[in-house]
């Protein structure tokens, strides 16, 4: 073997040797990388979880009659949309809310918590949107609208909220999610 031989062999056996250093190399890169990129996935899943909002809405009756948001979640709800519909049609008001289910009532001593885009739901907290403590208002009010269930034209209400890091629900029963909340202000309820 002569010393040209024995150069090729080394120089080959160089290149090779470098060839087979920097393709581990690369394979460690990528595979560092997506670690990383995953790693960034989960912190920011465990962030958006830490901050989770979530709405129940329903009724009430510990003093009367109450419909009410209450925020179940371990962050705050910010409101986006919301709405109160009577079969398929926006009411802006209770009162309004009232004539579409054919009911008339005192209003003796109600209350009623104003929910429009902007308004923040703590977590763990309950919102009565309509509280009606008056007997008979309860009585004529629960009795419109389980009439007004039974035509397939309940009372609804509707909420688009979105958490801190802009993670956004809407729905009536049970929130789905969606891009964001947008209100219309033809829908608003204005109460």
């Amino acid at each position: 073997m002569n010393e040209t031989e024995s150069t090729r062999r080394e120089s080959r056996l160089a290149i090779i040797t470098n060839t087979i250093l920097s393709g581990s190399a690369t394979i460690i890169a990528v595979v560092a990388l997506a670690t990383g990129i995953y790693q960034a996935k989960l912190s920011r899943d465990q962030a958006d979880a830490s901050v989770w909002p979530y709405i129940l809405q329903g009724n009430s009756g510990n003093n009367g009659y109450a419909r009410i948001l209450q925020n179940v979640g371990i962050g705050p709800a910010k409101i986006g949309a919301f709405e109160v519909r009577v079969g398929n049609v926006v009411v802006h008001s209770w009162r309004e809310a009232a004539e579409s289910l054919h009911v008339k009532l005192s209003w003796r001593d109600s209350k009623s918590t104003t929910m429009k885009a902007g308004v923040v739901i703590p977590a763990n907290t309950l919102s009565e949107l309509l509280e009606l403590p008056d007997s008979n208002d309860v009585k004529l009010f629960r009795a419109a609208m389980t009439r007004a269930s039974e035509q397939k034209k309940p009372l609804v209400t509707w909420v688009c909220y979105c958490s801190i890091y802009g993670r956004c629900w809407q729905g009536s029963e049970e929130p789905q999610p969606t891009k964001a909340c947008h209100s219309d202000p033809a829908r608003e309820f204005l109460e």
